[in-house]
């Protein structure tokens, strides 16, 4: 697959000043640059493959738009993000968030009818036992994937990713519901709905694919939830940062740059430094928590001490992805490495 172009970090003089709207992007604190493993380039050709093959059927309608989601390179976020989980494993992970990253899209912008002709209406029956098979396209192709995994997941596992993914398919929905009716949310109901649409799932899937199982650990060591809510939540403000281009000319008002304009008088700079300064409390907390944590006797269960250290790699690969993606920036620029610059919010 060839490379594609990254995030629009432009010079200052680039595009005629006052055109569009502009911000100062802070450079967001990097603990550690993302980590790239062995094959990557290989391993994202071949999970595109899978997802073109997968789930073009159910887009003959919309060509157009499932090319343009196929570009976004949501593969590569899974690998940046699961650096050091199984190959193997790590190809199923790909394929789950692949998919929840189409529907995200969906409950967004399809019309209800389309909604419920693709089978987003289904969603939470193919978490249940002995369910046959559905003929809806996204219901089959988690199906096919729940049925994969549940062969590597001890059932105390997926249980807990079963109730997470009913979660994920709940936010999404409420959200859908806040587009449709105009509803003004608080930055409170806002967090509790974007953490679980943006980020709880991807947690249990983070032990399948290190082959571990810590559903004992999390009711015995309350600071590892408090970790994955802290991982979610970096992840929620990094989002909102760099989808605020893509949201502001596609209608989607879920964004928490919104919020912060609703209440500061609409002033995008002091909302994207609120944000930014969201992402940097939350980092420190998770520093300080995980740091801690390492350093008692739970911290030096191997399994917990490596699942630790792989949450670090989600929030170094998730940033990294952000500059780079053209779901967040458009398929005409090249992110030169710079962390901090101007942002100019063109429609392309």
């Amino acid at each position: 697959m060839s490379s594609l172009p990254a995030p629009g970090l432009q010079p200052d003089d680039a595009v005629e000043p006052g055109l569009y709207p502009t911000f100062r992007l802070p450079s967001l604190p990097r603990f550690q640059p993302a980590l790239r493993r062995p094959g990557i380039d290989d391993l994202e050709h071949s999970c595109h493959a899978w997802l073109d093959d997968t789930l073009r059927v159910a887009h003959v309608d919309s060509p157009h738009a499932f090319e343009e989601f196929l570009h976004q390179r949501t593969t590569l976020w899974n690998l940046l993000a699961y650096p050091t989980t199984d190959t193997e494993r790590t190809k199923t992970i790909c394929h789950w968030i692949d998919v929840l990253f189409s529907i995200d899209d969906l409950f967004v912008h399809a019309p209800r009818p389309r909604l419920e002709r693709l089978g987003l209406h289904q969603l939470d029956a193919v978490l249940g036992d002995d369910r046959p098979t559905p003929r809806t396209p996204y219901p089959r192709a988690l199906a096919v994937l729940a049925q994969r995994i549940r062969a590597g997941m001890p059932a105390g596992l997926w249980n807990r990713f079963a109730h997470e993914m009913k979660g994920f398919f709940a936010a999404c929905r409420t959200e859908r519901g806040w587009l449709e009716a105009g509803t003004a949310v608080d930055l409170a109901a806002y967090e509790t709905s974007r953490i679980k649409s943006v980020g709880e799932c991807c947690f249990p899937l983070l032990e399948y694919g290190l082959g571990i199982d810590l559903t004992d650990h999390f009711a015995a060591i309350p600071e590892l939830g408090r970790l994955n809510r802290l991982v979610a939540r970096h992840w929620v403000g990094v989002n909102d940062i760099f989808s605020y281009r893509k949201e502001l000319y596609s209608g989607d008002t879920i964004n928490e740059i919104t919020l912060a304009l609703a209440t500061n008088g609409g002033n995008l700079q002091a909302a994207v430094d609120h944000i930014a300064d969201t992402i940097q409390r939350t980092e420190d907390e998770f520093c300080a928590i995980s740091k801690h944590l390492l350093e008692t006797a739970p911290g030096q269960d191997v399994a917990v001490s490596q699942y630790i250290k792989a949450l670090r790699w989600m929030i170094a690969g998730n940033l990294e992805w952000s500059y780079i993606t053209p779901r967040y920036n458009g398929h005409d620029h090249t992110w030169n490495g710079d962390t901090a610059a101007t942002v100019i919010l063109t429609p392309h």
